[in-house]
């Protein structure tokens, strides 16, 4: 709906004015809004007295009479703008969406929105705060806007323009009498790069609401939290769906081809994936928990929806776990949403009332997958409570035009992702021997990091959206990237639990940390309290007090080599000893894959001193073609002999010849214990119980 007002009003008066009582100190209200012409006269603050500058000299009684009469027109309009504003604010949007075409790559959006006449501005969704890049505007095709008149009769067409400078937002001229307009569009569910993969495909589909929905903008004020959308779907025959939205008969017609729901805000649809698909099932999990969870999977194959029973005890058990470790829930119920198709792009999404996460076809089947992906459907989860609930303040934006700050990313990934290595374990999805090898990897990853030399861990999470929107992993130890936010914060989140489990002697972890940040105000809904740094401090205060302040900003504005303080102070210390260098970034500064080109190499490292560069291809070692198995032959031979590897490389058609001067054979980092002191790692790992 479009607001229209002749004049621009902008002005300071104290809340005691309004009600005619004498001014106090810092009792000052601001109230502004823009719109076409200006005052030639101005109202303003100076020395403490509300004043009015006019063009021309006017005597002290009529400059009172006016102010008041000023005063009384002001508060009118201010009157006016404010219910006008809530008025928009709680206009309905009617928004249906058609996926019967998903299995050929397009959505079907339409609208229903009233409006009045005057000039209206439309936002496709930008910034979405769980996912670190832009949303993919070039996917949304086919754009009409046409009239309705009163009784709902579409009528004509209506011109609108992309604003030049936020392609996002679009521009419509409403005309006199007509009070509602018909939005449709398409969405294309492909991938940007022009894949196969996509969204959807024969059998299945992810819907994302964002990518189907425009939305009135009134400007950086405009509130998603406060404008009502009544979403309803039409499912292909045949076809399941689940969701965390709430149909309007109560429980879910999983086999309705439309699906009403019930009516929500539009923070809340966008916070609220649905899944569909030919091929589903839902599965209870840990019934004895209040309030309730599910697993809700679609595939291309039924013979995928076979879960072992293993994994579904894992899951099981990782929903007490997080409600012991968090003692609150802050949704009405929770939805572990699961595609598993070859065909679709994978994704893993955080939401405050379910997760989505997209995986091959045998994903609950492969142990292999299982082992590297296992805890990422744990970490969305977790992200309930930290990222969702309670969300760093530069990331609890009023609407998705409004730019996030992510400077408090450390916390939303970086403690999410500790978290979820730790209850992976706690619920039986993981051992502790596989929780110190990944931890030794990640700790001799930051070991040879030469970026942070230059870049802190708060630039990393400034740059948090370009960094993790690159592809180039040329030189990416010497650049970093968007996922250094995880892994290097989950380092600094151990050394702050091994903190203060030493300064207590045992008798406080960072599991009470959580409790107390994130059990803020005990059960709720799905909502959002947003935290500063400060508030971080402060509540650690509360657990053991310590600099914290002066604790954290080291780690995060100190330029240095890895974080490796909690390790140490978990009673553990990085080695390399010898054993298998799967692609000889421990051995040789490089990593090298199975065909011989060299993915990266380590800044200032060896290769790198012996010319050596990312992209160049290995054709032979020591007069022998390349093969994994060769090079680790050599560098076994070079443990007994001073003279350098021989390697022919290919440098885009260029071929020449390198030595490399390296005799330390295969290596690979562990963790050793150091004797005489607490073995934290085992403290932290068990399980939690009430």
């Amino acid at each position: 709906m479009a607001i229209v007002l002749p004049i621009r009003i902008a002005f300071i008066v104290s809340a005691d004015e309004w009600n005619g009582s004498p001014r106090r100190a810092n009792s000052k209200k601001v109230f502004s809004h823009s719109s076409a012409p200006q005052f030639r006269s101005t109202l303003r603050r100076d020395s403490g007295r509300l004043q009015v500058q006019e063009d021309q000299q006017v005597n002290s009684f009529v400059l009172r009479c006016s102010m008041c009469r000023a005063r009384r027109k002001l508060l009118f309009l201010s009157l006016l703008i404010m219910n006008t504003c809530q008025s928009w604010a709680q206009t309905p949007l009617n928004l249906s969406v058609d996926l019967r075409d998903a299995p050929r790559k397009l959505l079907h959006a339409t609208e229903i929105l009233s409006v009045q006449d005057g000039p209206l501005t439309l936002a496709f969704p930008e910034w979405i705060r769980n996912e670190h890049e832009p949303a993919p505007l070039t996917q949304q095709v086919g754009l009409f806007i046409k009239a309705r008149d009163g009784s709902g009769v579409v009528g004509h067409a209506l011109s609108w323009k992309r604003d030049p400078l936020d392609l996002y937002l679009y521009h419509v001229t409403i005309p006199n009498g007509v009070r509602s307009i018909e939005v449709k569009f398409d969405f294309i569910t492909s991938d940007r790069n022009g894949d196969a993969r996509a969204s959807s495909d024969a059998n299945l589909a992810v819907l994302d609401w964002n990518t189907v929905v425009l939305y009135p903008y009134n400007g950086p004020d405009t509130r998603a939290a406060n404008l009502t959308v009544t979403p309803s779907v039409i499912l292909p025959s045949g076809w399941h769906t689940a969701t965390s939205l709430k149909a309007v008969a109560g429980a879910m017609q999983q086999t309705s081809s439309i699906v009403n729901f019930q009516p929500v805000s539009l923070e809340q649809l966008v916070d609220s994936p649905m899944i569909s698909g030919r091929y589903f099932r839902e599965i209870a999990l840990a019934p004895d928990v209040t309030p309730k969870h599910y697993l809700d999977i679609v595939a291309d194959h039924p013979e995928d929806l076979d879960v072992p029973q293993a994994r579904i005890d894992e899951l099981n058990q990782a929903v007490h776990q997080a409600g012991l470790l968090f003692r609150s829930h802050h949704y009405d119920e929770y939805r572990f949403l699961i595609t598993l198709s070859n065909n679709i792009s994978g994704a893993a999404i955080d939401h405050s009332q379910s997760l989505d996460n997209r995986r091959s076809a045998n994903f609950f089947r492969n142990e292999k997958k299982q082992k590297l992906y296992a805890d990422y459907t744990i970490h969305d989860f977790l992200h309930s409570w930290n990222g969702k609930y309670r969300r760093p303040e530069g990331l609890a934006t009023p609407n998705f035009q409004t730019p996030v700050i992510t400077s408090g990313i450390w916390v939303y990934e970086g403690l999410t992702d500790y978290l979820s290595n730790v209850v992976t374990v706690r619920a039986g999805g993981a051992t502790k021997e596989e929780f110190l090898d990944a931890l030794a990897s990640k700790a001799a990853y930051y070991d040879r990091r030469p970026g942070l030399q230059w870049r802190n861990l708060d630039d990393v999470d400034t740059m948090a959206y370009p960094l993790w929107s690159n592809e180039d992993s040329n030189y990416d130890n010497w650049r970093l990237n968007g996922f250094d936010f995880y892994s290097e914060a989950n380092l600094i989140w151990l050394d702050v639990d091994v903190t203060i489990r030493n300064k207590s002697n045992g008798k406080k972890s960072l599991n009470d940390f959580v409790a107390l940040f994130y059990g803020l105000g005990g059960d709720t809904g799905p909502k959002v309290v947003p935290y500063s740094f400060n508030d971080i401090v402060a509540c650690l205060n509360q657990i053991v007090p310590n600099d914290w302040e002066g604790f954290l900003n080291e780690r995060l504005h100190t330029l240095s080599k890895a974080p490796l303080q909690g390790i140490t102070g978990a009673g553990y210390k990085l080695v390399y000893k010898e054993g298998a260098d799967k692609d000889f970034q421990y051995s040789l500064a490089m990593s090298i894959r199975s065909d011989g080109v060299i993915s990266d190499v380590l800044m200032d490292g060896i290769a790198y001193q012996a010319g050596f560069g990312p992209g160049m291809k290995i054709l032979a070692v020591n007069g022998q073609p390349f093969s994994k198995a060769t090079l680790q032959q050599a560098l076994d031979f070079a443990k007994t002999t001073t003279t350098p590897i021989d390697f022919k490389v290919d440098n885009t058609g260029v071929d020449s010849d390198l030595r490399l001067d390296y005799h330390g054979g295969q290596r690979h980092p562990v963790l050793e214990r150091v004797p005489n002191t607490p073995d934290r790692v085992a403290e932290i790992l068990q399980p939690l119980s009430n």
